[in-house]
């Protein structure tokens, strides 16, 4: 009987190499785009921001403190009858109102801003001292026709309102302020001293210029219709002057639009 070869079993065939998995390329989700008219509106909130402090900061024309903010019209209405007392209070003026706030400043920083009131208090008389010999070298006895008003700056509200607020700020900014909240009283004293001369007996300094007008500009009633008169005028301009500053503003920015804006 012939011999059958027997027959070889197949090698099983090698597994077959998983086909490499396709890396399908999926895009990162993109923000959603910011709208135009929320950045369109956050620049002119900044704009009209930036335009407000500077507005604030402008305390000889804007944010005067006697006739904006009716700060210190003590003495305004009381003391400056004429140019001669209206000059001895603007010297008080730039050194009380000035260098109180310093000196005030300074201290709060050393006591951790604590004894606020009685800090701004006590430097506002410190400095009185020296306030007053410099006047009384400078007028002479002439000093004394200011009367009362000029011991009174001591509690002036142009120099201790400060203390109501409770942050902080450097010596720096606090000499730039206080000068000019200073140099804001003075305009407004020398305005109305020499206006109040002139119409009480026609002279500014002394020097005659025409006869008297009003009379009864020399007494404190007197006074107040001045300031009066002179505060209605002065607020009218300076409300037409902001209108002005925030219309240019916002034509400004109409015209030049932020770079955001505009790539959007």
């Amino acid at each position: 009987m012939p011999l059958v070869p027997p027959v070889q079993k197949a090698a099983p065939a090698a597994p077959a190499a998983p086909a490499p998995a396709e890396h399908t390329a999926h895009p990162e989700p993109t923000p959603a785009p910011k709208s135009k008219k929320a950045s369109a509106s956050r620049s002119y909130a900044a704009a009209e921001a930036a335009l407000n402090e500077r507005i604030r900061a402008d305390h000889i024309w804007l944010s005067n403190p006697v006739l904006v903010r009716g700060l210190g019209m003590a003495p305004v209405i009381g003391a400056a009858l004429d140019g001669q007392r209206a000059l001895m209070l603007c010297i008080a003026s730039l050194i009380l109102v000035t260098f109180t706030r310093v000196l005030a400043v300074a201290i709060c920083h050393l006591t951790k801003n604590r004894f606020r009131p009685v800090v701004y208090c006590y430097s506002a008389a410190l400095l009185y001292i020296p306030t007053y010999v410099l006047l009384y070298a400078l007028f002479g006895s002439d000093l004394t026709l200011l009367g009362i008003y000029l011991p009174i700056m001591v509690v002036e509200p142009a120099i201790v309102k400060r203390m109501e607020f409770s942050d902080l700020e450097p010596v720096r900014d606090a000499f730039r302020h206080g000068f000019n909240n200073a140099l804001g009283m003075c305009v407004v004293l020398l305005i109305v001293g020499c206006l109040r001369e002139w119409l009480a007996r026609g002279s500014v300094f002394g020097i005659q210029l025409s006869r008297s007008v009003l009379p009864m500009a020399s007494m404190p009633a007197g006074g107040f219709i001045v300031l009066g008169v002179v505060c209605a005028i002065w607020r009218a301009l300076a409300r037409k002057h902001k209108e002005y500053l925030k219309t240019e503003a916002r034509g400004t920015l109409a015209a030049h639009p932020r770079k955001e804006v505009q790539d959007q």
